[in-house]
């Protein structure tokens, strides 16, 4: 999927892309990504088994603790109305300084969707030759 462009309407919400619906079904969960200045949206069961595999990991670890915090601890359950839009809590929205009324980039990574602010993805350096090491860590046939 290419990158989807939406908005954030006034009550904090967005439209799940349509081809992406069917397929996610009406139970999904947004959390906090890995990457700063990304949302993740999970399908309930993928995020059964994310949780699952985060809660098998070493909680004396205190970087362990704190990624549990960051992706379990501020998920939320978000069910698709009957228009497919979702509605994401203004907490998350300001983690990766979004607000109404601003749009949002939507990809469709893996089965889940991720997604930033349009303004973030512009500034991003998208210059995929800057990644070091890319080229020796990671093939692709026809990159």
């Amino acid at each position: 999927m290419a990158r989807d462009t939406k908005k954030i309407d006034a009550k904090g919400r967005f439209f799940i892309p349509t081809k992406h619906k069917d397929e996610m079904g009406e139970e999904l969960v947004v959390t906090n990504s890995l990457d700063t200045g990304y949302l993740s949206v999970y399908t309930a069961e993928d995020f059964r088994k994310v949780s699952a595999q985060l809660k098998s990991l070493n909680s004396m670890d205190p970087k362990v603790r704190k990624l549990k915090r960051v992706i379990i601890g501020e998920s939320l359950d978000c069910s698709v109305d009957t228009q497919g839009r979702i509605k994401v809590s203004n907490e998350l929205w300001e983690r990766i300084g979004a607000k109404p009324g601003d749009e949002i980039c939507v990809f469709d990574i893996d089965g889940k969707l991720e997604i930033c602010t349009k303004a973030h993805y512009d500034e991003e350096d998208h210059d995929i030759s800057s990644i070091e090491g890319l080229e020796t860590t990671y093939f692709v046939e026809g990159l």
